[in-house]
């Protein structure tokens, strides 16, 4: 029961600062400052927190792609930048990355990836925040609002995935790591455009296991394949073995899709319930996200 109450929340309260400010109240100043800073944005009644990176090179005469990274259940914005650290590449490639923080359910930080799901006990409105945090961003910086993509590890993952399939007018690309996605049958998913998909699993992880939850998390698989078959790619996956890092992991590359779009799944063996770190075409894997998501905007494949 514990096991299925993490999944899907079991109770109770947001945890989060209430406040009787207007939604839209922020902490972003006029003068946009580089590096890293805390900031707030008022949503749904609650005072959201995130991590904000900007990198030196921003001055605001160019358009810059941003990237949303969720932590796990009971994680936090800060521990989730040191662990799934994308500041550096984000200084050299020139984008933003912004880590926000999850409201508390019984006293864990979490992300409502099953919302509209019987049995959900919570109601935060994190797909508002989310869409409500990319409207503040997009008046406050010049951000290429084609170019925003989702990554995040274990419960931040499953909201990735909940990203792509809801608010995909706003995210372009997804790369859940150690995240399931919600079964389909309780939360169709709809993405409005062919969605390039990047997905991290270990076959070790007893927390986001390999093949699922049945009836509630759909297995690694059967994910994959909703998003093949979205994108309409016919052909079987390449697959590759990469050894590094202590790791062994089977990658099956589809290619081919709508608009160029590609889905990749990384299948760590006896991989555990991490954030993985390993090496991809001579690439540390948390910047091969970037890479590849980064060759995409709402229509598709860029032109490089």
């Amino acid at each position: 029961a514990m096991m299925m109450c993490s999944l899907m929340a079991c109770s109770g309260d947001d945890g989060a600062q209430t406040t009787d400010e207007p939604d839209g109240t922020n902490s972003l100043d006029t003068t946009v400052v580089p590096g890293l800073s805390a900031q707030t944005l008022v949503h749904d009644g609650l005072v959201r927190e995130f991590q904000l990176y900007v990198p030196a090179s921003y001055d605001g005469t160019v358009s810059v792609p941003l990237v949303l990274n969720f932590h796990g259940n009971g994680g936090t914005s800060e521990g989730h930048m040191r662990t799934a650290d994308m500041r550096d590449v984000a200084e050299s490639d020139n984008f933003i990355v912004i880590y926000p923080q999850g409201t508390l359910l019984d006293g864990s930080a979490h992300w409502n990836s099953m919302m509209g799901v019987e049995g959900n006990k919570s109601n935060t409105d994190d797909l508002g925040f989310v869409d409500a945090l990319l409207t503040l961003m997009s008046s406050s910086y010049a951000i290429d609002s084609s170019r925003v993509y989702a990554t995040g590890y274990s419960n931040g993952g499953d909201f990735s995935y909940t990203l792509g399939c809801y608010l995909s007018d706003r995210i372009t690309g997804i790369a859940p790591v150690s995240s399931l996605m919600t079964d389909i049958a309780l939360q169709p998913c709809s993405p409005t455009h062919p969605t390039t998909v990047m997905i991290f699993n270990g076959t070790a992880d007893y927390v986001r296991p390999y093949e699922g939850y049945d009836g509630y998390l759909e297995s690694v698989d059967d994910a994959a394949a909703f998003w093949v078959g979205h994108n309409n790619i016919e052909g079987a996956a390449e697959v590759t073995t990469i050894n590094n890092n202590g790791l062994s992991v089977e990658r099956s590359h589809y290619s081919g899709g709508d608009s160029g779009t590609t889905v990749d799944v990384f299948k760590v063996i006896g991989g555990d319930h991490i954030w993985f770190d390993f090496e991809i075409e001579g690439t540390n894997s948390t910047k091969f996200i970037w890479d590849v998501l980064s060759q995409y905007d709402q229509n598709g494949l860029r032109d490089q």
